[in-house]
């Protein structure tokens, strides 16, 4: 997976799940990878008839009852959950600010990388931006046979559609994680109304679902790839079975002019007038059932001449993959873009180097070494030499 997405991943749902079960007032007995749940009797929920039954934690467990819901990111039991939390709260809203993140800063590779240490941060926040953090269910499946699916979660700044990985990042693994060491109630602060018109939220949306289908990228391939081998095994087989069906036709029809040849000769020399009509009628009989299969001999060399490509387009079909998207749940995210004063210090030297920041995302543009002006990276990360700012280039 590529890393504009964030894969929503086992624990994440298994907190989801079992917060959401918990609000409804069910209690969870756990076994090993396999929960028991019970719901009260007033609990109303789509997923199941019953008020006791069993979630596996694991769809490789064998041996499961079809009573049995199965809660992984792939799972038809987890689509139902979302849409069920979602139909409760279709567009939730959250604030990302310094206050909510604790002063926790996201510092560039060309800081990681560096030997330099930070000795201090300070965030100037001078205005809010918009986002949209999407849970976006991928299916991909061929004309044949369902194949897979993913849960992929994706942040949109609904202004430029840059895609923002960081933030997804923070909001699935820490403030849409229950029992996280993060704020509870991120979002008080936020106003019921966002200010952000359909049409932009829309296009966020669609960018974002065009991403989380880049990135399951390889997954894709690799399905592909698998539908692909077994379209040629099929073709195969099928090209083996017409290579058989022409030797059997060709012995038939060889076996068919024999009878023929020695009916020619009952029929040249008949013991009796009644032997030559009686000839005659099953040589005619035979020449029809020759020319047949000699008919249905040619149509199917002619198809091979082709290369069998009717066939080929018609198993082609049938194992092509299709790739479709549904956003599952939104999150309005605002969140504060200004500039971030970093003090670094190496070898008992300091000095100070700002840079355009955004809570959540990181450093939010190229910085130039001071010294030479080339781009700064985790390749060419920053240096302090007597208190002045360069790069390793410029050594």
């Amino acid at each position: 997976m590529t890393d504009v997405t964030h894969a929503v991943t086992q624990s994440t749902l298994e907190a989801f799940a079992r917060e959401y079960l918990d609000n409804l007032g069910a209690t969870i007995r756990e076994d090993g990878s396999r929960w028991h749940v019970r719901l009260p009797s007033h609990a109303n929920v789509g997923f199941t008839d019953v008020h006791e039954f069993d979630i596996a934690l694991d769809s490789e467990q064998e041996g499961l009852e079809d009573s049995v819901h199965v809660l992984t990111p792939e799972s038809g039991f987890t689509q139902q959950l979302l849409d069920e939390a979602s139909e409760t709260a279709p567009v939730g809203q959250l604030a990302l600010t310094e206050a909510v993140t604790d002063g926790t800063y996201q510092y560039p590779s060309w800081i990681r990388e560096s030997d330099v240490d930070v000795v201090d941060a300070t965030f100037n926040p001078y205005y809010d931006r918009t986002a949209v953090c999407v849970f976006v269910r991928i299916d991909i499946e061929t004309v044949s046979e369902y194949q897979t699916q993913f849960l992929e979660a994706v942040t949109v700044d609904v202004e430029s559609t840059e895609q923002l990985p960081n933030v997804t990042e923070l909001l699935v693994d820490e403030f849409f994680t229950p029992g996280s060491d993060w704020p509870a109630d991120p979002a008080e602060d936020v106003d019921d109304e966002s200010g952000v018109s359909s049409e932009k939220l829309n296009t966020a949306i669609t960018t974002g679902q065009k991403a989380t289908v880049e990135g399951v990228r390889d997954e894709i391939s690799e399905v592909r790839q698998s539908a692909s081998r077994a379209a040629d095994s099929e073709f195969e087989e099928y090209r083996q079975l017409q290579e058989q069906q022409i030797n059997e036709l060709q012995d038939e029809i060889g076996s068919l002019s024999t009878r023929l040849q020695k009916l020619s000769t009952e029929v040249d020399e008949p013991e009796s007038p009644q032997q030559r009509v009686k000839a005659l009628e099953k040589r005619k009989e035979l020449k029809t059932e020759k020319a047949e299969l000699e008919g249905e001999l040619e149509e199917t060399l002619q198809e091979k001449s082709r290369g069998y490509a009717q066939q080929q387009r018609e198993i082609d079909r049938r194992h092509a993959i299709k790739v479709s998207t549904e956003p599952k749940a939104f999150t309005i995210v605002l969140y504060e873009r200004g500039e971030i004063t970093l003090e670094l210090a190496t070898g008992g030297r300091s000095t100070a180097v700002r840079a355009p920041y955004a809570v959540g995302v990181g450093v939010t543009d190229d910085v130039q070494c001071e010294n030479c002006q080339k781009q700064l990276s985790g390749e060419n990360p920053i240096r302090v030499v007597s208190g002045r700012i360069c790069c390793q280039s410029c050594r």
